[in-house]
């Protein structure tokens, strides 16, 4: 695994990967928000991960972990339950913009798991950050039109809290490529998200048959160009650089989605929203400078 490096500039071929990830995670976004609306949430989760275990499946091999425990709870929380709750979320919600701003609290949230759970000392800076974040999100409520939403918009917020629980628990477990882990991630969903489809949910085979081509290539998007793709361009620039000076890249995925939403959804993008936005990615690029603070006193 390559060193970090702290004061080399990025390769322009490297930012450039860097800001396709960022425009692929914004467009899948509403590619999640319209496979949502050809699939029930569960059933979609199952097809895309399927799409993700068909194409990793060459790198799915026992991983060496000494607390499978933990490494089931890494799999649950970043698989199944996480993308369960968010498309659930998404699938409840009328407007996909209000959505991605809840889907940005992962990062703050995984600060806070991290103090409950692994007693980890966290800077008055990333709580500020973290109290930013949460609040730029419920001021979102202030907008009627997302008030009368406040359900999805809570479903998407625990959806997205639930990874950054997972993201914890990841660094307790034994690194592996992010192809193998990717890979068990799609094992693990697949059939415990068919199941909650079979328990919780109808008419699966309509969907199936009646499903348009829209839905199919979002799902197909969501699986093969945003989890394998976009995941493993980062993991690799994550490699040569610090994560707190990806993150600011990061932070155009909103404002992306934003745009598709409006161009692609006809969502209406109000000052409210913005300003929610706004808030709401502030509080994350404090907790990602805190972050950088942190490793250069390292």
């Amino acid at each position: 695994m390559k060193v970090a490096q702290t004061s080399r500039a990025f390769a322009p071929l490297d930012l450039l990967q860097l800001l396709c990830v960022a425009s692929i995670w914004g467009l899948n976004n509403i590619a999640a928000k319209v496979a949502v609306g050809g699939f029930p949430p569960f059933l979609a989760v199952c097809l895309r991960f399927l799409f993700v275990l068909i194409a990793l499946a060459p790198w799915l091999r026992l991983p060496k972990q000494d607390d499978w425990k933990t490494f089931a709870a890494v799999l649950a929380f970043t698989g199944p339950v996480h993308f369960g709750v968010l498309y659930t979320g998404l699938w409840l919600a009328r407007d996909a913009a209000p959505m991605v701003v809840a889907m940005q609290l992962w990062a703050p949230a995984s600060v806070v798991f991290a103090a409950l759970l692994l007693n980890e000392r966290i800077s008055p800076l990333r709580w500020v950050g973290v109290a930013v974040a949460f609040i730029g999100t419920v001021s979102l409520n202030f907008d009627p039109a997302v008030l009368a939403q406040a359900g999805a918009l809570a479903t998407c917020a625990l959806g997205s809290s639930i990874y950054g629980l997972g993201a914890v628990f990841m660094r307790k477990i034994s690194p592996m490529s992010p192809w193998t882990m990717q890979a068990w991630v799609a094992l693990a969903t697949v059939p415990a998200s068919a199941l909650a489809s079979l328990l919780f949910e109808q008419n699966q085979a309509g969907a199936l048959l009646h499903a348009g081509w829209p839905a199919w290539a979002a799902t197909a998007f969501g699986g093969l160009v945003s989890s394998v793709l976009a995941s493993t361009m980062l993991f690799r620039l994550v490699q040569r650089y610090e994560v707190s000076r990806t993150t600011p890249y990061l932070l155009m995925t909103p404002l992306i989605s934003f745009f598709f939403a409006w161009l692609i959804l006809q969502d209406r993008i109000t000052p409210q929203i913005l300003l929610g936005a706004g808030a709401t990615m502030s509080g994350v690029a404090l907790v990602a400078l805190a972050e950088r603070r942190l490793r250069a006193a390292a």
